[in-house]
């Protein structure tokens, strides 16, 4: 477990990367304290989650999705954690975000968004054409598309940083998620 630095005590680039983390995420949470070793990476996520959100067609609730079904593929439990509060709180309900840890949604739109993000993560981004046709059928612009793989891109960083750092939960847990029956 990497050594987390809280945020009373960070200086210099260490602090400007919490403010940041703060800004976006309204918390400097423990997977942000210990990316705080590396100031310079928290920061180059932060730019790149804020360049992606900022004028994003897909909506919160979607976002959500996406990083859900993210967090599960990529076996971070942690993230999983933080997504089932952060989800609710764009007004997915539980069962709606345990759907998504498994590429699956009531809705054929959302279906579609799920569809096109597992293949995205399990093939390494070499979607099939009935797979992005099917996501663009359901109303879904290519930025939107584009969009996804950003989302899938600041989230596996940071997921990857919480699988070597090893930061303490600080959300509750997610029973319901098995790394073996989730993740890619």
């Amino acid at each position: 477990m990497f050594d987390p630095i809280q945020p009373e005590t960070a200086t210099g680039a260490t602090e400007e990367a919490f403010a940041e983390a703060k800004s976006q995420f309204g918390a400097v949470i423990n997977l942000f304290k210990v990316a705080g070793n590396a100031p310079n990476v928290l920061k180059g996520i932060m730019a790149f989650n804020k360049e992606v959100a900022n004028g994003c067609e897909l909506s919160g609730a979607e976002v959500e999705l996406v990083a859900m079904l993210t967090s599960a593929l990529n076996r971070c439990d942690y993230c999983v954690n933080v997504h089932m509060q952060v989800g609710q709180m764009h007004n997915l309900s539980e069962a709606d975000l345990l759907e998504a840890m498994a590429a699956k949604a009531d809705s054929a739109k959302s279906q579609a968004l799920l569809s096109y993000t597992n293949e995205v993560i399990r093939q390494r981004g070499k979607v099939s054409p009935s797979t992005l046709n099917a996501a663009l059928e359901a109303g879904y612009s290519e930025k939107a598309l584009l969009e996804v793989i950003g989302i899938v891109g600041v989230y596996t960083s940071l997921q990857y940083i919480r699988h070597v750092a090893d930061p303490e939960h600080d959300f509750p847990m997610v029973e319901q998620f098995d790394e073996n029956q989730h993740g890619a």
